[in-house]
């Protein structure tokens, strides 16, 4: 790209790759910035030779991160480049020349205005919202697909790679079948802060249109995707905010200025002259500023040479200013009330408007004599001339007012069960509420099917997007009086809403409104308007989206559409709905027959399209005789709960979906045999009996095997005292039963037997020679739950330092032996956070000297003292490390009793596919306070075992069973034969000492 405003030439870091990577980068002698002076990052400065035709120079390219790449002024001065203006000529444009002619042409999609960048203001104390994804048909969703990209092509959006503002789009369809992509932004909207750049006051624009004879109109293409946002702002998602209004007539008001004969309010440009010569001359000055400007025009929406102008509720011409008779002619050409009901309504209109009518009471009375003493309604000449009379009076009253942007403003609407009102109102400096337009129409005969919520929103959105000159760009109250809508027609109505409610609540996304709920004791004239509706319906809302066709999409060939509607219609309940939804609820649930209840509490929720009844904006309502097939469907690849409850929510419902979900996949075979329906929980933590004296009960484990080790330093046996912490540590060649127990030989021959002993389920440790050798000493053997180190955590607690002190040695280069005597040395020395006391203090009663001590002082000990002292603070560190463990997730009381059904998580790592748990295991009997004998008979503790339901314990199963542990993961296989038993046994005695 050429740009002379550029004083050096830039380079993206991806062309830099593709063409000199080979050339190294110099560091720049320039700090680059943008016209809007933020820092550009430059990775780094490159100089290549260019050449263009006969001149070549050595130019320096700055390398960035990403972007154009840019030739700038350097290079123009280099290689002597000169641009060459081209000179647009005009000439005269007849008549019926349309404005593409005379515009300046550019063959970009869409413009972007130059020099100008919008930068949204937001309130600090306002937290972003991150809003959930809306579901969108699958009609419309490669439509939707195909718009985005189309927007991505155009550079009017971009893709976001994190942003604290999260806001849905929400797609409308247009009349000529296309579709309206827009954002919801009324959360965002709460935190924008309002630009008060000035609006032109209504009076100055009409004064300055007076005299005029020829009129021109232009329209910006898209024109708010033409202006750019800051990047600052894009978090925003979209930049139609609040301030949007006021951000484009700064933007318009930069641009037309100095141009005489134009009017611009908000993205109406207004060209008028008292001649067609001055008129055209205007014309193209306009137009050629705009395209300066970077800005597109839509040509099929702008008129030329037009000699009068509907602008603003008025109708412009040589002759002046006219009222629009659009306005009043819902009042005007209202209807003769045909009973008594429409002719209330009537009287309560002009009691409304009845300070503004000069003898009101007498000019009415021949309309109220109607409701006295007669049982029909009997039109007569002189009650038609008052009903005329009033109408004239009311629309030609003070009570009507030009439009004034700068007043608040409010649109009040009404249904009934014919047609729809809306009465466009401002309030005044005197605090009166003075009327702008009347509107009101007759329902056609599909929409007086609509639920009463459904009219009442479809009068909301109709007389909204009626009067979009007046409300589009500013804030307005939208006021009813049917209070479920002051809900709907808001954020906290996503999901609730109907599906015809819910589309025209992504309509007025483009309207920043806030909606009142007002009593209809107060809503006299649109409720009027809406009982006496103009018979022409030319302005209704675009038809629903046809429902039976997302079905078929989503059905599985077992339940065919004709199926679902065959039995939506024959259903009995839905039957009584789609009745009740047609008319109107009654006031009270107890009015409500029994099988309708669970419908009253969501009855603003619910609407009936195409005789499917739908809750919210898209979800169907089930049939009951459907209902457990739709679950099946959902689940027929046996997903968990979560996931079915997920895919029938997306498009269907019913009362007690969730709980039918759960009891349903509850009772499905295959997921009670599968790993997502067996859930374990971690017991509380038990903690294991101090015990009262030293070398009273010991624990014992093997470490390894170590690869990295030398031979004679494959395994470490380590040796831990529950006591006084004091450890041992024997490294050996390989494993076996004859090899543990000479290391426990030399132990015991230098501090004695212990009373017990703690193993888990080795080899080596469940060998007839080492019970042997243990029973000979009258030690007591207990052995861990399987699988279950934790039972045995003081010495695999020991274990890790040991591993932390052999990365040091291997770190410092000494050898594991050496080392370790020295790590033995000093753990037996230090203080035990535990016992808050040294191994050897409580071992031997003495401190061991070690390079610390200097000082040669004696110190009185009592050992009654220290031994007592001992066992409070292990006491109380242990109820700490309870307190803490068992505050994790999952820790809770498990309890099984004997005969229920439990499956066991196996242990270590699983092929690919395989079961993470057995089959079903009957509880023996109960062991320890969460260890539990199985009839495999082994003993498992808790942790490890999933309850499996009653309702299932009949059911066979035939998965593969636990393997039966040989060895720890980390120890090869036994090194010389180990008698094992082969047969089960009633009650071994072993089954007796096993702990937790």
């Amino acid at each position: 790209m050429l740009d002379t405003g550029s004083a050096v030439s830039i380079l993206p870091e991806d062309i830099y790759l593709k063409y000199f990577a080979k050339d190294p980068l110099v560091a720049p002698a320039l700090r680059l910035v943008s016209y809007l002076k933020d820092p550009i990052p430059v990775l780094g400065c490159l100089q290549v030779t260019v050449q263009f035709e006969s001149n070549t120079a050595k130019c320096d390219f700055y390398i960035v991160n990403n972007g154009t790449a840019i030739l700038g002024r350097d290079l123009f001065a280099a290689l002597n480049l000169q641009l060459v203006d081209s000179c647009i000529t005009t000439a005269p444009v007849p008549p019926s020349q349309p404005v593409s002619k005379i515009s300046p042409q550019n063959n970009t999609p869409l413009g972007c205005a130059k020099n100008f960048v919008h930068k949204v203001k937001l309130r600090p104390d306002v937290k972003p919202v991150r809003q959930k994804l809306r579901r969108l048909p699958y009609s419309i969703r490669e439509t939707v697909s195909q718009e985005l990209k189309k927007l991505v092509e155009q550079d009017v959006i971009e893709k976001s790679e994190s942003s604290e503002w999260v806001s849905p789009i929400v797609v409308t369809m247009k009349k000529t079948g296309g579709i309206r992509l827009c954002v919801d932004l009324r959360e965002p909207n709460k935190a924008v802060v309002i630009d008060n750049h000035p609006l032109p006051h209504i009076e100055e624009i009409f004064s300055e249109l007076r005299g005029a004879k020829f009129f021109s109109t232009l329209d910006l293409q898209s024109a708010y995707h033409q202006v750019l946002l800051h990047e600052e702002s894009r978090d925003l998602t979209a930049f139609i905010t609040h301030d949007a209004p006021s951000c484009f007539q700064r933007l318009m008001s930069s641009i037309l200025h100095d141009i005489p004969g134009v009017q611009c309010y908000l993205d109406d440009i207004i060209v008028y002259a008292p001649t067609l010569d001055s008129h055209d001359k205007y014309l193209k000055k306009v137009l050629k500023r705009i395209d300066s400007a970077g800005l597109k025009l839509n040509h099929s929406k702008c008129h030329s040479r037009q000699t009068q102008l509907s602008f603003l509720g008025h109708i412009i011409s040589q002759n002046g200013l006219l009222p629009d008779p659009d306005h009043v002619n819902a009042v005007t050409q209202a209807p003769t009330p045909s009973d008594f009901q429409t002719l209330r309504a009537f009287l309560g209109l002009t009691s409304w408007y009845s300070k503004f009518i000069p003898n009101n009471a007498s000019v009415v009375e021949p309309l109220r004599a109607l409701l006295r003493g007669t049982s029909s309604l009997v039109w007569s000449e002189t009650a038609q001339h008052s009903f005329e009379t009033v109408k004239q009076l009311i629309v030609n009253s003070p009570a009507l007012a030009l439009f004034d942007p700068v007043l608040p403003t409010m649109v009040t609407t009404d249904a009934s069960d014919y047609g729809i009102g809306a009465v466009l109102t401002q309030i005044h400096a005197d605090q009166l509420e003075k009327t702008v337009a009347f509107a009101s129409r007759t329902l056609t005969e599909a929409e007086r099917k609509y639920s009463t919520v459904e009219k009442e929103a479809l009068a909301c959105v109709w007389a909204t997007e009626k009067w979009r000159t007046y409300l589009w760009g500013r804030e307005f109250t939208l006021c009813t009086d049917h209070s479920p809508l002051t809900t709907l027609l808001t954020t906290k109505g996503l999901g609730r809403a109907g599906m015809r409610i819910a589309r025209w609540s992504a309509r007025l996304l483009n309207f920043n409104y806030k909606i009142q709920y007002k009593p209809g004791l107060k809503n006299v004239t649109a409720d009027c308007l809406s009982r006496l509706p103009l018979p022409a319906a030319t302005d209704t809302l675009e038809e629903d989206i046809e429902v039976v066709a997302l079905t078929d999409d989503i059905l599985s060939s077992t339940v065919t559409a004709a199926d679902f509607k065959q039995a939506c219609l024959t259903c009995p309940v839905q039957e009584k709905l789609r009745d009740i939804l047609q008319s109107k609820w009654p006031n009270s649930e107890k009015k409500v027959s029994p099988d309708l209840q669970p419908y009253y509490r969501i009855r603003h929720e619910l609407s009936l399209v195409d005789d499917y009844v739908v809750r919210g904006s898209h979800r169907l309502l089930v049939p009951e005789t459907l209902r457990e097939k739709f679950i099946q469907l959902a689940h027929e690849s046996h997903q968990g709960i979560v996931r079915t409850k997920q895919r029938l929510r997306e498009l269907y419902w019913w009362p007690a979906m969730d709980a039918d979900v759960v009891t349903a996949i509850h009772s499905c075979v295959t997921c009670q045999n599968h790993d997502k329906t067996a859930i374990t929980h971690t017991p509380p933590l038990q903690p294991v009996p101090f015990p009262d004296s030293a070398w009273e009960k010991l624990a014992i484990d093997i470490v390894g095997p170590f690869t990295d080790a030398t031979i004679d330093c494959r395994f470490a046996i380590t040796l831990i005292d529950y006591y006084s912490k004091w450890p041992e540590i024997a490294f050996v060649s390989h494993i076996t039963s004859a090899t543990v127990i000479t290391f426990l030989s030399t132990v015991f021959s230098r501090e004695g037997n212990p009373k017990e002993l703690i193993s888990d389920n080795g080899p080596q440790f469940v060998s007839s020679e080492f019970e042997f050798f243990l029973r000979e000493r009258n030690i007591v053997h207990r052995k861990s739950s399987v699988y279950y180190p934790q039972a045995n955590g003081e010495i695999e607690r020991f274990n890790r330092s040991l591993k932390e002190a052999l990365q040091t040695a291997n770190l410092t280069g000494k050898s594991w032996k050496a080392f370790t005597t020295e790590f033995l040395h000093n753990y037996r020395a230090t203080c035990h956070a535990t016992t808050q006391a040294s191994p050897a203090e409580l071992l031997h009663g003495r401190q061991m000297r070690t390079k610390l001590h200097v000082a040669d002082i004696k110190f009185p000990q009592d050992a009654l003292a220290t031994k007592s002292s001992t066992a409070d603070i292990v006491k109380r560190q242990q109820a700490k490390c309870k307190a803490y463990t068992d505050r994790k997730p999952g820790a809770r009381e498990v309890h099984f009793q004997p005969g229920s059904l439990v499956r066991v998580k196996k242990p270590g790592l699983l092929k690919q596919g395989q079961s993470k748990f057995t089959t079903p295991l009957e509880v023996r009997r109960q062991r320890g306070p969460y260890t539990y004998e199985l009839s495999d008979g082994r003993i498992w503790n808790a942790s490890r075992l999933a309850p499996v339901r009653h309702d299932l314990a009949e059911v066979p199963f035939d998965e593969g069973h636990i393997p039966t542990p040989d060895i720890t993961c980390d120890r090869p296989e036994q090194s010389e034969p180990i008698r094992r038993p082969e047969r089960n046994r009633k009650q071994p005695a072993w089954t007796k000492d096993y702990v937790m």
